[in-house]
């Protein structure tokens, strides 16, 4: 190690060298020092970027990070809060989570340093994510940004980092881009008549035919519709126990439907019973009778209300390939009134539009919707509330100004 002549040490090109600085026979510049009795070590290949990387370091000691764990990349922190995820949410959620981040972080983003990721980089890998060969919706980046922001926040609360670089990241492409994010929308009443009357009268899917009005008259989750047993239903007091759903997951290679229970504790609620949802259910037991069968078990469970052709426990995807044969079906017949695509998350909403437009209790909307925060509630209320807007206009013409004859 060269000196200077005032007798410090200095590098090969004869440039200062600080308390902790070295320059290595290979030219290797390392810088070493010792806070609160930890030794914390740092290696550049110019005296540039290791002071750059020294005053990094410092600035994180002093703020009190973790700076072992800065080394941890993204993946390393989904991990582990995924592992921590597993313990506390549902399969079916973890499962979303886990593919969502599997197929658009893992591989590249990913693999980056937790403590080298800035807003921009996050900003580049988003906008990266809906114009580039994924080409994702908008609606997906928002599913996939509550997913990756909260690893983050994980890592702030372990000082790790200090901010979270996902915070608002979202929110500005949002605001940036020109796509809408697609809502699921209410059928309308002509809608929903043409589609119950069809419904009704045809005889080549009757095994789902009531489960359309169930779903329609109580706004239940398909999930929550294909796990009602028949001790669910109470047919002296008109009401419906919400317990358990349906899930489909894959369990060793190979998916199989599994009991679970509702989305969250508000979801175990009691349902009123229509008389439209009465007569279906009571049809429907009066067909499972005809038909007869041994019933299914699914986890322990057994004496379903809906069930296949086969008798066996449906699908979210059975249903939805049924719902789908019978508008197609529907608009080869009558062209002139066309039913547009259906989802089994549509007929939930067109219960909640219809619930909302007809009553302004929003406690009671929100038992009955088995909805956990009071904010789905109201956003709920308030796309019923737009519809009701040109009605309640015109309901008020001729009565705001009377004039005299």
């Amino acid at each position: 190690m060269a000196k200077s002549k005032e007798g410090k040490r200095t590098d090969s090109k004869r440039r200062i060298l600080k308390t902790g600085e070295y320059e290595r026979p290979d030219g290797m510049y390392v810088f070493r020092t010792t806070y609160e009795g930890k030794r914390h070590t740092i290696y550049a290949t110019t005296l540039d970027e290791l002071r750059e990387k020294k005053e990094k370091l410092l600035n994180n000691l002093e703020q009190g990070l973790d700076v072992e764990k800065q080394k941890l990349s993204l993946n390393d922190i989904a991990n582990d809060y995924l592992d921590k995820k597993s313990k506390t949410v549902q399969q079916t959620t973890l499962r979303t989570m886990t593919v969502m981040y599997n197929r658009y972080v893992r591989d590249v983003f990913g693999k980056k340093s937790i403590s080298d990721i800035k807003r921009s980089h996050v900003k580049d890998f988003y906008l990266s994510l809906i114009s580039g060969n994924k080409k994702i919706s908008i609606s997906t980046l928002q599913r996939l940004d509550t997913i990756i922001k909260p690893m983050f926040d994980s890592a702030v609360y372990d000082e790790i980092i200090i901010k979270n670089p996902v915070k608002g990241v979202y929110t500005e492409i949002k605001g940036e881009s020109r796509e809408v994010p697609k809502k699921v929308t209410a059928l309308t009443e002509e809608e929903q008549d043409e589609f119950v009357d069809y419904v009704l009268s045809m005889k080549k899917h009757s095994h789902v035919r009531y489960l359309i009005i169930f779903l329609l008259g109580t706004g239940c989750r398909v999930g929550e519709a294909l796990a009602l047993q028949w001790d669910d239903v109470n047919f002296e007091e008109n009401k419906i126990y919400i317990r358990q759903a349906v899930a489909y997951l894959p369990i060793d290679g190979k998916y199989t439907n599994l009991m679970k229970s509702t989305k969250s504790a508000a979801g175990d609620r009691t349902i009123p019973m229509l008389t439209e949802v009465k007569k279906a259910l009571e049809l429907q037991l009066e067909q499972q009778n005809i038909i007869g069968g041994p019933q299914p078990e699914c986890c322990g469970y057994s004496n379903f209300v809906f069930l296949s052709k086969k008798n066996t426990v449906m699908t979210k995807a059975n249903v939805l390939e049924q719902i789908k044969q019978i508008i197609k079906e529907h608009n080869e017949e009558y062209p002139d009134r066309e039913i547009p695509a259906i989802s089994t998350h549509q007929l939930r909403h067109t219960f909640a539009t219809r619930l909302c437009r007809n009553s302004d209790d929003l406690k009671a909307i929100q038992e009955i919707l088995g909805h956990k925060d009071i904010s789905t509630t109201l956003n709920t209320y308030a796309d019923a509330t737009k519809e009701g807007v040109e009605d309640s206009m015109r309901a008020l013409e001729g009565v705001m100004f009377k004039r005299k004859k």
